[in-house]
């Protein structure tokens, strides 16, 4: 009898600090989507290689031609503007619902871009540029890529959360009535 009230209690326990937690996130979603806008935008515009600095260097340099080769530095700097514009504009309460639609797309786009990139042999499409691979099969090279660049892993977790994010948010602004 002990053991099946303890069971018991244990059970209840869980379920309760389950429907906190549910009831935590749910109160909180919004500032998670902000949070995890930050973080993509921020990755991008930090970019270590293709972000803010490259862009300022290839401006002060004159050398804007390079972004018709490899056009990640103009992309990546003006996309993470953008989700902080939007970012700015749902905290304003201005249009939250086409915001989270957009932020959907641009950060959709950023993650399918990433596979689309390293899929077609590092924009291997592009005009001048040959695919590379690393001697590799293009599914291998992605792989490799994710797992031995741990900013590209996380950018691609922090995006996916983020569309994830996004999406609930939306449908919520879709029932909210006007």
């Amino acid at each position: 009898m002990v053991c099946l009230n303890i069971a018991r209690d244990e059970r209840s326990n869980e379920m309760a600090i389950a429907q906190r937690t549910r009831h935590l996130v749910d109160e909180n979603l919004g500032v998670i989507g902000a949070a995890l806008a930050y973080l993509v935008a921020g990755i991008h515009l930090f970019h270590p290689q293709y972000g803010f600095s490259r862009f300022v260097g290839l401006l002060a340099t004159g050398n804007l031609s390079l972004l018709s080769y490899d056009p990640r530095p103009l992309a990546f700097v003006l996309s993470a503007f953008a989700i902080l514009l939007g970012i700015k504009l749902v905290l304003l309460d201005f249009g939250r619902k086409p915001v989270y639609a957009l932020g959907m797309v641009l950060v959709g786009t950023y993650f399918v871009g990433y596979f689309a990139w390293h899929l077609t042999g590092h924009g291997g499409f592009l005009p001048g540029r040959a695919p590379l691979y690393h001697g590799m099969h293009p599914a291998e090279a992605v792989v490799s890529h994710l797992a031995n660049y741990p900013l590209a892993a996380a950018a691609k977790f922090a995006e996916a959360a983020l569309v994830g994010v996004l999406a609930v948010l939306y449908r919520r602004e879709a029932r909210t009535p006007p």
